[in-house]
């Protein structure tokens, strides 16, 4: 009785304890953790893996959030550009070359158009107010017409642009010389003879200076010098002839203005003072000549 009894307890006591097999492998690492997956049916399996594909396609076609160096700036606006220079479309007709216009105004000057060709000046020297030729020639253009205080003030323009131009100092000089600001106009031309010594310009100009300031045998000598280096000059020879004259030297004076004439046709003044020359010589007919041209140069 006693034999069974512990016999019995031995084997309920037994089979109470699990393996240590199944032990281990619930507080092991998983090794030996039965696979639930395996242990699935394959069909259910399958159904699982296709899930997963089709979230991952779902999460390749969503638009990832750009960051912000991925942003890129929107494109500028097109530029277009207005086509102009063709009346037909109603644009403005382009102005040719200032060059072009220059010429143009030369051309209208010689064809005794003098109206016209200050316009095309002063249109040139409002789009360009820096076109030193523009300057110069409308300052010329002045001086012909006997506009000096136009043709100062377009002199006066240049020199600021080209404080050391001979060119423009020696009609800046002149022009002063002109309207009878002889001291002004002698220190202008001194400096363009400092820049330039040779300059024939420059050396005539201070010869007319030395005349209207009634220095007659200074400006005949520096304008003697002149017309010998320069046998077209015809302001020089002009000059030269009525030094001559004040300076009673009256046959070499008669000389020098008919060259003068000959180089300028319309130099009223040269053709009177012939005449009287020529009164002088108890010539009537060549004086009565003169004076007749002298008017028809007036004129013109």
């Amino acid at each position: 009785m006693d034999d069974r009894t512990e016999h019995d307890a031995d084997q309920s006591a037994h089979e109470q304890d699990p393996p240590e097999s199944a032990v281990e492998g619930e507080e092991g690492s998983g090794e030996g953790a039965p696979n639930r997956a395996a242990e699935e049916p394959l069909d259910q399996q399958g159904d699982l893996l296709e899930g997963l594909d089709e979230e991952a396609v779902e999460a390749e076609d969503l638009p990832s959030e750009p960051t912000h160096e991925e942003v890129e700036p929107e494109p500028p606006p097109a530029v277009t550009f207005e086509m102009v220079g063709d009346p037909g479309d109603g644009g403005m007709p382009i102005p040719p070359p200032a060059g072009e216009r220059l010429t143009r105004a030369r051309d209208l000057l010689e064809s005794g158009q003098p109206k016209e060709a200050i316009a095309v000046y002063r249109d040139v020297l409002t789009e360009n107010p820096a076109s030193l030729r523009a300057r110069i020639q409308l300052g010329e253009l002045y001086v012909s017409l006997g506009s000096q205080e136009q043709a100062l003030e377009q002199f006066e323009a240049a020199q600021a642009l080209e404080p050391e131009n001979v060119e423009v100092l020696v009609h800046l000089g002149a022009t002063l010389g002109a309207l009878a600001k002889y001291s002004e106009a002698e220190v202008i031309l001194r400096r363009a003879l400092r820049l330039q010594p040779e300059s024939i310009p420059a050396r005539a100009a201070m010869g007319i200076l030395h005349f209207r300031r009634g220095v007659y045998q200074q400006a005949e000598l520096d304008l003697k010098k002149v017309c010998e280096e320069d046998p077209e000059h015809a302001a020089a020879f002009f000059y030269r002839g009525e030094a001559l004259n004040r300076l009673s030297r009256h046959d070499e004076a008669l000389e020098v203005l008919e060259r003068a004439t000959v180089l300028d046709p319309y130099n009223a003044k040269a053709f009177y003072t012939l005449g009287i020359l020529y009164d002088r010589r108890h010539l009537p007919e060549e004086a009565a000549a003169m004076y007749r041209r002298s008017r028809e140069a007036q004129s013109s």
